[in-house]
């Protein structure tokens, strides 16, 4: 039996050592958190890919350097760790940073940046956008190897907006909202007026005016009033609709530029047109519509692509171009190469 009771507080013992020098272990630890101070400064690009850095190590430091947040024998407890990340990711290439110390007083600040897959230089616009459709400026004194849009073609964002498109359309879309319930209210007074005449109305009708005369007079003076009520509801209406496609119109050019997205994302995943395709220009057709070509690095002529429809159907039809006519006619034999139509290619001689 007392061997039994010894074996458990043997057990007991060897428990309470071991949870006393957990505690302890973390008192140090908290000690040594609150008491660490900064010892060096260490910027990562956590995803730096082949298609270079939109940020820097050294323009980071710049930045924590021109605030004065971080400096060396500054206790890490003291150092403003989420107005860093906000500073940072006031830039929009920026899609995340992680700010943490090591044991040894190295304050580690990690960024990770976004992957656009376009720019777009058109008019004002000066931008990189991403396959899910976030856009932000492009930097100063720095660049992405990827595709460059360039044409007439004006996006369905401002030249200095900064997020996710799907932001542009909720916005405009509660900005519609709010336009209609607007113009609605200008309904009430309306329909007031139009209960004031119609009880005036019902007064003529009981009247004790005999004059026949008198009595149209009077009804074509009170229906007189409420067919202007009638035409100003009409017209507030009208008004509201409006408002409606414009906004609908709106979504029509949002969806059309993210199918163009879709179409960037085509090219930029498939080996051979990556390679092929050296700009891409976008105009705006007589329709409205926008309008694609794409100018190869093979030949002289220029792929006119026309409306991001029918995107497989047309890529069929370039293969088709290139494994069989241009390898026998001369890459510089034409002057255009049309899909546009998505059902045959027409292909113009260049008659120099």
């Amino acid at each position: 039996m007392w061997r039994k009771v010894g074996k458990v507080l043997l057990v007991i013992a060897i428990w309470a050592v071991i949870v006393a020098y957990v505690v302890y272990a973390a008192l140090v630890v908290r000690r040594h958190k609150l008491q660490q101070v900064v010892e060096r400064v260490e910027v990562s690009i956590v995803d730096s890919t082949h298609l270079g850095n939109l940020i820097t190590e050294q323009k980071v430091l710049d930045m924590l350097l021109e605030q004065g947040w971080v400096a060396i024998d500054t206790r890490v407890e003291d150092v403003p760790k989420s107005e860093i990340k906000n500073m940072i990711c006031s830039e929009g290439f920026v899609d995340g940073v992680n700010i943490y110390a090591s044991y040894n007083g190295t304050l580690h600040i990690d960024i990770s940046q976004r992957k656009p897959l376009f720019r777009v230089v058109t008019g004002g616009y000066n931008s990189y956008i991403t396959a899910d459709g976030y856009i932000f400026r492009s930097p100063e004194h720095a660049a992405l190897f990827v595709p460059v849009v360039s044409g007439t073609y004006t996006p369905p964002f401002d030249a200095n907006y900064q997020g996710d498109i799907a932001q542009v359309v909720e916005s405009v879309r509660v900005a519609a909202i709010d336009s209609v319930a607007l113009i609605g209210k200008e309904k009430e007074p309306v329909y007031a007026r139009i209960e004031h005449w119609k009880h005036c109305r019902e007064e003529v009708r009981d009247s004790t005016v005999d004059n026949k005369k008198l009595r149209r007079r009077l009804y074509d003076y009170v229906d007189g009033h409420l067919r202007d009520c009638n035409r100003e509801l009409e017209a507030i209406a009208s008004r509201q609709q409006a408002v409606a496609r414009r906004f609908e119109s709106f979504k029509g050019r949002v969806n059309e530029f993210m199918a163009f997205v879709s179409l960037i994302e085509r090219i930029s995943s498939d080996r051979f047109w990556r390679a092929e395709v050296v700009q891409i220009v976008a105009n705006v057709a007589d329709s409205g519509s926008l309008w694609v070509e794409l100018i190869p690095r093979s030949g002289n002529h220029t792929i006119i692509f026309g409306r991001v429809e029918s995107v497989e159907q047309k890529f069929k039809l370039l293969g088709l171009y290139y494994e069989q006519v241009a390898t026998t006619s001369g890459w510089d034999s034409y002057k255009s190469v049309n899909v546009s139509c998505a059902e045959r290619i027409i292909c113009t001689y260049d008659e120099k």
